[in-house]
């Protein structure tokens, strides 16, 4: 039997993620990973599994389901969850504020729009003034080790995946 090699999609830092993690014997190690972030996202993937074979090798599929950027967690989730059951494979999710901040192990921010960001600290997330909000974790600081979180922090198999929202849409309220 191989070595479980997960292709992991997640978009939810307004720059995607788009990694292969194999576990090699316990340990995650990310072998492979797309930093092209200004490409488009199936580029990307088609860049890391370009063909038969490495699709083939795939085991697994793990989604960052957010919250995070809007646009960015919807994109990732929907390519994930074709290529999941396209190729067959099994589908996780992992909450991506808690697996980044397994990562990078210090307060951050992600943008939630123009006036407010999500605050990630060790104790959970709040939705701030962006104005107050702590530094936004860096593509290089999170390359590598974002991936290895991602799926360490990934739950049991699932048919569908549930996005996470830091609030109701504005407007829902009253509904």
């Amino acid at each position: 039997m191989g070595k479980a090699r997960t292709l992991v999609l997640d978009g939810s830092l307004g720059f995607g993620i788009v990694a292969i993690v194999e576990d090699r014997h316990g340990a995650l190690v990310c072998v492979a990973e797309d930093d092209l972030y200004e490409r488009p996202l199936l580029e990307r993937i088609n860049r890391l599994i370009p063909d038969q074979a490495e699709r083939m090798a795939l085991t697994g599929v793990v989604i960052g389901t957010g919250p995070g950027s809007y646009s960015g967690v919807r994109v990732a989730a929907s390519a994930g969850v074709g290529i999941a059951a396209a190729l067959k494979l099994p589908l996780r999710e992992s909450a991506s504020d808690r697996a980044h901040w397994e990562a990078v192990q210090r307060p951050f921010s992600i943008a939630l729009g123009a006036r407010e960001s999500l605050e990630v600290s060790e104790k959970g997330a709040i939705i701030v003034p962006r104005i107050a909000a702590s530094p936004r974790v860096t593509q290089e600081e999170i390359r590598g080790r974002g991936p290895c979180a991602l799926v360490e922090t990934a739950g049991p198999n699932v048919e569908h995946i549930t996005l996470r929202y830091p609030a109701p849409a504005r407007g829902s309220e009253a509904q």
